[in-house]
């Protein structure tokens, strides 16, 4: 009879650690270790406005329309059944500056999405794999690649890997729709080509993006004032002048995209089978609201940038909101809210007292590899939080040689092996550079309600499949967002659910 217990608890634990944003075995977690004092700082004070009275100093970031995006995760897990507005600003965020880079992204992604889904169709997260034109930290190749995973779910390693819903539709799978080479191409950047696959019809495109064409022409005295900017050496005549450079470069890509002969070269490779529009109707971004509204009630993260200050695109702190990372990830459930949590906490503790946190000022250690159980899914959002990115991240070219926080690339540490943590006991690491203070966070995913069942695993599928009957679903829409909710309401209040432990 002992036997006979001992294997069903193996199974049900088993279904608890493999489910999509599910718990984990429940094992014991240490209390918080003492706090040890960290090395003084001075708390810079810089205004704070409230977030909802927020705006940024260059209006063109919010004026840029936004790619309306279908995600079949909002769909099944009753978040929208209509189209999703996706902004340049939240690419703005996730970057931490706009330039002629980030909006040199953001329009190869809207021009190759023009061509897979013509006539008006609404692209499909999920739907799209992208081959990069070179390695994840070759030139500014991932700062490009996180923009376009942003917009259309393509993943590299840290993606999604479907769980239940990926085992019944390969439209669940994100991991590896965005592929690096192993190796750097040495392709020169006016001539690397990003092309993107429709998986459903098999059409294939290809965009290259001719930066040279860009003006005002980045000179050497430019960089050179870029480096002053940085060091916080030049005068206010001097700052203004370079915030119009800066932004002028970024204005004109947008201006520009679809007027000027060889600046974007669109290649057609395959036209693929013809396909029928998708019947959802395609709620515009100035009506669109979420079915669940608690995705858009969580407190902001407000943010300090310091890319932003030297741009002059914001001088004061920007709020990062749970609904942008809910479209990054494309979904909301108990992971993503505990990794936002994991975020809050950490934050709290390395930024006392009301200091605002600052992008680029952080390091992160991820327990496991980026591909290992959901760690990379985790990162991601902590990654947009924190900008500390793995080897995707900003380089910082003539700012980073300047100062460090400037520097994005490998802040995000993942581990090269999985580490064959149990999810309960995997810990994030957060060191604060500028004091040297480091605090770490677990997240017990054993605790949340209400609990994956076997039959709620199954349910899952039938909703991946298509076949729930419109009270399944709506039972189903409840459990799921119950999950997500459940992490946000206790996250305070259980003992044991966080563990926070100030190592410095």
């Amino acid at each position: 009879m002992k036997k006979i217990y001992l294997v069903l608890a193996v199974v049900i634990v088993a279904t608890m650690v493999f489910t999509a944003c599910a718990p984990a075995d429940n094992v014991e977690v240490e209390a918080p270790a003492e706090e040890a004092a960290a090395e003084e700082t001075v708390t810079e004070e810089i205004a704070t406005e409230p977030e909802d009275e927020f705006a940024w100093d260059q209006d063109y970031i919010t004026e840029v329309p936004p790619i309306m995006m279908i995600d079949p995760y909002f769909q099944i897990f009753g978040q929208s059944q209509v189209a999703v507005p996706y902004t340049y600003e939240t690419a703005v965020k996730l970057a931490g500056h706009s330039c002629g880079a980030t909006t040199g992204a953001w329009t190869i992604t809207r021009k190759a999405l023009e061509v897979l889904y013509p006539g008006g169709e609404i692209p499909v997260r999920g739907q799209i794999q992208v081959e990069a034109p070179g390695a994840e930290d070759e030139w500014f190749v991932g700062v490009f690649g996180e923009i376009i995973t942003y917009i259309t779910g393509a993943a590299p390693k840290t993606g999604f890997i479907g769980a239940e819903f990926g085992q019944t539709d390969d439209v669940f799978v994100r991991q590896n729709k965005m592929i690096y080479p192993d190796e750097p191409t040495g392709t020169m950047p006016p001539k690397m080509e990003w092309v993107f696959t429709r998986l459903d019809t098999g059409a294939k495109v290809g965009v290259t993006f001719n930066l040279a064409v860009v003006t005002p022409v980045a000179t050497d005295e430019r960089k050179a004032m870029g480096k002053k900017m940085a060091a916080g050496e030049a005068t206010p005549e001097e700052a203004a002048d370079y915030y119009e450079y800066w932004n002028d470069r970024a204005k004109f890509v947008l201006d520009n995209a679809d007027t000027l002969d060889g600046f974007f070269l669109v290649n057609v490779y395959d036209e693929g089978s013809a396909t029928t529009a998708s019947a959802l109707a395609p709620a515009t971004a100035d009506d669109f609201a979420w079915d669940q509204s608690y995705i858009t009630e969580v407190e902001p993260l407000m943010m300090i940038d310091p890319y932003f200050s030297i741009f002059g695109q914001s001088q004061v702190p920007v709020p990062y909101y749970y609904e942008e990372a809910v479209k990054l990830a494309g979904h909301s459930c108990g992971a993503i809210t505990g990794a936002w949590t994991i975020t809050r906490k950490a934050l709290e503790v390395l930024y006392p007292d009301g200091e605002i946190p600052v992008r680029g000022q952080i390091a992160v250690e991820a327990p496991g590899a980026e591909d290992e159980w959901f760690v990379g899914v985790f990162g991601d959002v902590i990654t947009f939080l924190t900008g500390a990115s793995p080897h995707t991240g900003f380089i910082g070219a003539e700012f980073g040689q300047t100062d460090d926080l400037f520097v994005r690339r490998n802040k995000m540490v993942y581990a090269e092996e999985p580490t064959g943590q149990l999810p309960p006991m995997r810990e994030w690491i957060f060191t604060r550079l500028d004091t040297g203070a480091k605090v770490g966070v677990k997240f017990n995913l054993v605790i949340i309600l209400p609990i994956p069942t076997p039959g709620r695993v199954a349910m899952g599928k039938a909703l991946a499949a298509g076949e729930a009957t419109p009270e399944e679903a709506a039972d189903y829409y409840e459990y799921w967002n119950d999950r997500a909710k459940f992490v946000l309401d206790n996250a305070d209040t259980i003992d044991g659910f966080f563990t926070v432990t100030v190592y410095e």
